[in-house]
């Protein structure tokens, strides 16, 4: 009989079986091809019923170019809503499916391990719903026969169809992987499949048919409607690696479902999030590089945008690693013996199961990604301030500074001195964006200090017993408290906002703002004369008192936390110790030479010829132990 031979990499990959089981069995059954042709149906009766309303009595068309427009838009629109209707039948069953079959466990003792299993999965949800997209093609083509579509912007929009299809169907195999039952899985699914496909149609309507108007009131809108090469080329990218990311994710949390409590769960996510870190201040950066810069304002904000929304993905392994348990498996432990010892001191014990390695990852990853931001909004303010160059820049920007509606809260909105040279303009708004930036840095270290909590919030939660979803969960809602409460309480309490001292400042949400303004008031201070001047550096000086009050305030709390869990955490490896040494101890073997004796001992006894027998009923003497 001849040897089994494993298949390679890429036959795993793109040869899954289970994958092909699937697509079988989807492509045998008359669901697929009745929701195909009903949607085929529609779609092509939407494009007739376009066209005929379109032409007059002769059939012929006025405006060729809005019909074209008009029937992508539409068809655009029916698809988005197809995607968020049909695609989360296609995944959301894909697991629990297996679960009401009882056929999971029968799946897991085939040779296919569970990335395979959950890869599977993943092509096969994506396939079936790829093929809506492949059908509607021919219609899009005939409606961009029309004219009224640019070609580059039809690709997109079918591109960004692409990536939200396959968003839907990781995300309902993962709703699948959470439970044993379809019915729950396919209401998690369309939960969020209504969510993301509601603000896709939302940006779709105002970006193709209200662009006008918006492009009027907000010059943004325009800016992204007609962009240049290397910003459509950014936006694709940028699109396309979110999407990578939120994916992947899906899938390393899949995969994780379906391996046993005994293997490592941890390793594959610490470095997904390594990555992360990395590559979304790249992505803030590359738009500074590549993208025009419609304002200061917008430049300003979407560096501020993309702190924010850094800080809340750095949430996720800040509530997750912390809650491991203390001790990992045996089995991991042996897979850490046999790696390169050189690798796990330096610094590789931190991809490991376990939760002080996770507190310790988690810190590395947020340092890392603020870090990196820091170096983009320098990257931004140079692109700024190399701006200024440009007259008709100079003077936007100034106008925009100086603006009522942007001045610090509280004080009188810094106006121009009569007989300034552009020189001296130019100088004073390097100077203010300086100010502006040293206001980011406080705002990074803001956002990096209350997720170093929220980690040790975690840990010392899960140092109590509770599992690593409860203590997930209770830290999460430790954290929404600690952000909303001191707000509510101040507008409860009244005062003045710009006070010393307020219960409100102790929150991370106004800390952030406080943060910002400070780095305002600041610009506003060097770039001002006299009483304007003055008034701004007393507001800066009250903002800055304010958080260093947050900033000492919660940095004292994290520490005495992370001593309070450094000690708990040894105390517990204690226990560990003693609760192996004693199972041991029981089980202990005789040494060797004990063992050798005694066996000695009973074959003398066995050997040596027995006794002759005494009075009758006397029995023989008995053989040693």
């Amino acid at each position: 009989m001849p040897d089994t031979v494993t298949p390679n990499l890429f036959k795993r990959i793109f040869m899954n079986p289970l994958a092909v089981r699937e697509l079988r069995v989807a492509c045998r059954s008359w669901k697929l091809v009745i929701i195909l042709t009903a949607y085929l149906l529609v779609q092509g009766a939407i494009f007739s019923i376009w066209l005929f309303v379109a032409s007059d009595s002769q059939g012929l068309y006025q405006n060729p170019t809005s019909i074209g427009g008009g029937l992508f838009i539409t068809l655009s629109v029916v698809l988005v809503v197809v995607v968020m209707l049909v695609f989360p039948a296609f995944s959301s069953t894909a697991i629990a499916s297996e679960h009401e079959r009882k056929s999971f466990d029968l799946l897991l003792l085939t040779p296919l391990t569970p990335w395979e299993i959950a890869l599977g999965k993943f092509f096969a949800a994506g396939i079936q719903a790829s093929i809506f997209l492949i059908a509607t093609v021919p219609l899009f083509a005939m409606a961009n026969l029309f004219g009224g579509i640019k070609p580059e912007v039809f690709f997109v929009i079918l591109w960004l169809l692409v990536l939200l299809s396959l968003l839907i169907s990781f995300l309902g195999v993962y709703a699948s992987s959470l439970v044993t039952k379809s019915i729950p899985a396919v209401l998690v699914t369309y939960l969020f499949a209504f969510f993301f496909g509601l603000i896709l149609l939302t940006v779709f309507i105002v970006l193709m048919v209200a662009r006008a108007f918006a492009a009027a009131a907000f010059p943004l809108v325009g800016f992204l409607t007609d962009p240049t090469l290397s910003e459509g080329i950014y936006y694709v990218a940028t699109l396309t690696v979110t999407c990578a990311i939120y994916c992947t994710f899906l899938f390393l949390s899949t995969t994780n479902r379906l391996k046993p409590t005994s293997h490592n769960k941890s390793t594959s996510l610490r470095l997904f999030w390594t990555a992360v870190s990395i590559v979304v201040p790249i992505q803030a950066g590359a738009y500074f590089l590549m993208a025009r810069l419609p304002s200061h304002n917008m430049a300003y904000g979407t560096l501020i945008t993309a702190a924010i929304y850094l800080g809340l993905l750095m949430l996720v392994p800040a509530l997750s690693a912390p809650a491991e348990a203390p001790v990992p498996s045996r089995r991991v432990r042996r897979e850490v013996e046999k790696l390169p010892q050189g690798l796990i001191k330096g610094g590789g014990f931190m991809f490991f199961p376990g939760g002080s390695r996770g507190v310790l990852h988690s810190a590395l990853v947020l340092g890392l990604a603020m870090v990196l931001l820091a170096i983009v909004g320098w990257v931004a303010v140079g692109r700024l301030e190399a701006r200024l160059d440009d007259m008709a820049q100079l003077a936007i920007d100034y106008r925009e500074i100086i603006e009522p509606s942007r001045a610090p809260m509280g004080t009188a909105a810094p106006a121009p001195r009569i007989g300034q040279t552009p020189e001296k303009i130019r100088a004073d708004l390097v100077t203010y964006y300086g100010h502006e930036y040293r206001g980011f840095l406080l705002l990074l270290a803001t956002l990096a200090i209350g997720v170093l909590l929220a980690s040790q919030v975690t840990w010392r939660i899960s140092l109590s017993g509770l599992s690593k979803i409860l203590s997930g969960v209770l830290a999460g809602l430790v954290l929404a408290v600690w952000l909303v409460v001191p707000i509510i309480a101040q507008n409860f309490a009244g005062g003045d906002d710009t006070s010393s001292f307020t219960m409100d400042q102790f929150s991370p949400i106004k800390a952030a703002s406080i943060s910002i303004e400070i780095g305002k008031a600041r610009g506003g201070a060097a770039i001002l004369e006299g009483t304007r001047a003055q008034a701004h550096g007393e507001l800066a000086d009250r903002l800055s008192t304010r958080w260093w009050t947050f900033a000492g305030t919660t940095l004292a709390l994290t520490l005495g936390l992370l001593l309070y869990n450094i000690m708990s955490h040894r105390r517990v490896m204690r226990l560990v110790d003693q609760a192996i040494k004693q199972a041991t101890e029981r089980h202990k073997p005789l040494p060797a030479q004990v063992t050798e004796a005694a066996l000695q001992q009973v074959l003398q006894q066995v050997t040596q010829p027995l006794p002759p027998a005494t009075a009758a009923g006397e029995a023989p003497p008995q053989a040693g132990p």
